[in-house]
């Protein structure tokens, strides 16, 4: 048991030491986030989402060991899409999320990098901008996964990923005068735009 522990000890030693690790914020740009309102009564989609776009801005920590990295993440993302449908008109829906992305990549010609990972995110905000509607659930969390390629020039850091979403993410609302009920179902499918600085 000891020999076993000094040998793990002997084997992470060298990887912190000639391990580097780098601290930095970023932010941008997301388009194509996918959705659907349905009709609850009729199971019937009325509308897909259409001029979706969004942003977000958090912080990252890169570890390096040889030509390969780690890279959690941690930021806030806000998505605004429109919806048309017969039965409750134009609207806006507005969704603000905590996302956490792990990914693992490889750095190659000194400046780029290719990555992949899951994205862990919670729902902190999900609104509409219709009056007399009031939401009935939720869903909290959700996982997506996301493949990308990236530059570093000098301390900044340019990223471009696409984001795909492993489950639809459903929010209940309900129609206070006509009782009516339907559902937001969206699924984090979108190209995302990022500009980072590492200190």
């Amino acid at each position: 048991m000891k020999k076993g522990f000094s040998i793990l000890i002997l084997l992470i030693i060298p990887t912190v030491c000639f391990s580097q690790i780098n601290f930095g914020i970023k932010g941008g740009m997301a388009f194509g986030y996918d959705g659907n309102l349905k009709n609850l009564v009729t199971d019937i989609k009325e509308s897909h989402a259409k001029n979706n776009i969004g942003w977000h801005m958090g912080a990252y920590s890169r570890i390096h060991f040889l030509n390969w990295f780690l890279q959690p993440e941690i930021y806030f993302s806000s998505m605004k899409t429109d919806f048309n449908s017969f039965s409750q008109g134009d609207f806006t829906a507005h969704s603000n999320r905590l996302d956490i992305p792990v990914l693992v990549g490889h750095k190659f010609l000194g400046i780029g990098r290719i990555y992949a990972g899951p994205v862990f995110s919670t729902s902190l905000n999900e609104g509409i901008s219709l009056k007399g509607i009031k939401k009935t659930k939720t869903d909290d969390f959700s996982l997506a996964g996301q493949v990308g390629t990236g530059l570093d020039i000098s301390s900044f850091t340019f990223d471009v990923r696409y984001e795909f979403g492993f489950n639809d993410n459903e929010t209940k609302f309900i129609n206070k005068h006509s009782g009516q009920q339907f559902q937001l179902e969206k699924k984090q499918n979108s190209l995302i735009l990022s500009i980072g600085y590492k200190f």
